[in-house]
């Protein structure tokens, strides 16, 4: 899987998840400053992401910082799915 199709599957899942355009969530310095943005919402970010990736990010990963930056939530799954993060 390469970097782009990583990077637009969470893209595409956190906005949907969000309810706001995919130009917002690159724009916003913290997940955290968008209204809609929560703990369960981001728990069903994740879990979406890893179905559509067929990747399950190791627990040890989902820190605030990696949970709450578009960049860094990017970074966790391009990681996971270039193979560094656990199987699904």
């Amino acid at each position: 899987m390469d970097r782009t199709a990583v990077r637009t599957a969470v893209t595409e899942v956190t906005a949907e998840v969000l309810g706001v355009d995919p130009a917002i969530l690159h724009a916003t310095p913290t997940l955290t400053d968008l209204p809609t943005f929560n703990s369960f919402r981001i728990v069903e970010v994740v879990e979406r992401v890893e179905e559509r990736l067929d990747v399950e990010v190791d627990p040890a990963e989902l820190t605030p910082d990696n949970l709450t930056r578009m960049d860094n939530l990017t970074a966790l799954f391009e990681r996971t799915a270039m193979g560094s993060g656990t199987p699904a």
